[in-house]
């Protein structure tokens, strides 16, 4: 469905969005920031688009039939509706990252004395809309990592309450003693609950609005049985496997039909 003209900064988005998520810090919400796309949301995104990449974008949208001419001037807005319909699926924290990896990838560009070029088409777009911590204020990856060492090793607190709600499926205890191999094993483990595809990982359910707070205390290896332990095993590899493929961990009938086509060469 086309848009509107562009509306508002992408600065008021994100400024609304994290208002909303410290007035519900400490309660848990069905939306959160898993709002479906709007046509504004559209807006927003010709806006700040219009805004990093300058003359360069409006001539793509003049190029790509994205707006019209008003008043001698071409004005950028979904007139094909081609971007509402490239992330009719996401949700407005997905935009927010899919904005803020434009934005890294453009600073990148100048300084390396390049030009920053806008996205060919509303699907390229889409690509970049993956869930990062980041962009959802929360620590980086590596600085999350790092701090659960520090709280193994050091006892330091947990700088976040995400960290905290990701690191408990980090087992402690078998952490402070883990070789080399070992500690990549946890660290894996600890991403794949942090940021990544998985539906229960940390950025998933920040963007959902959903709480941090600690789910369950977690007991080392040492109290488990046998049959938890092996079917422990067995969810965490078929979650790697599912990551590591880049496949969604839920899907439709006709993604999971196409999905096992893929898998024997049957296009």
């Amino acid at each position: 469905m086309p848009t509107s003209a562009p509306l508002k900064l992408v600065d008021s988005l994100n400024s609304a969005a994290e208002s909303k998520r410290q007035a519900r810090q400490g309660e848990t919400s069905s939306t959160g920031s898993w709002r479906p796309i709007t046509d504004q949301t559209i807006d927003w995104v010709f806006d700040a688009l219009g805004q990093l990449y300058g003359v360069h974008w409006r001539r793509r949208c003049a190029e790509a039939g994205w707006g019209e001419q008003i008043g001698g001037e071409w004005v950028c807005f979904d007139a094909t509706g081609e971007w509402g319909q490239a992330l009719q699926h996401l949700s407005e924290a997905h935009v927010r990252c899919g904005l803020a990896a434009m934005n890294e990838a453009a600073a990148e560009a100048v300084a390396h004395g390049k030009t920053a070029w806008p996205p060919d088409s509303a699907m390229l777009f889409a690509k970049a809309c993956r869930l990062r911590p980041e962009p959802l204020g929360l620590p980086s990856t590596e600085e999350a990592w790092r701090n659960v060492q520090e709280h193994a090793f050091a006892g330091k607190p947990f700088i976040h309450d995400a960290v905290a709600a990701a690191a408990e499926h980090v087992d402690m205890h078998n952490l402070r003693a883990a070789s080399y191999h070992q500690l990549g094993e946890h660290r894996r483990q600890f991403m794949h609950y942090y940021a990544s595809t998985n539906r229960d990982c940390v950025v998933e359910r920040v963007a959902r609005g959903e709480s941090m707070r600690p789910r369950a205390s977690l007991k080392h290896d040492g109290h488990r049985s046998q049959a938890e332990l092996a079917e422990r095993a067995g969810h965490e590899r078929a979650d790697r496997l599912v990551d590591d493929a880049g496949l969604p961990h839920t899907m439709n009938a006709d993604q999971g039909l196409r999905s096992l086509r893929a898998a024997l060469g049957r296009g």
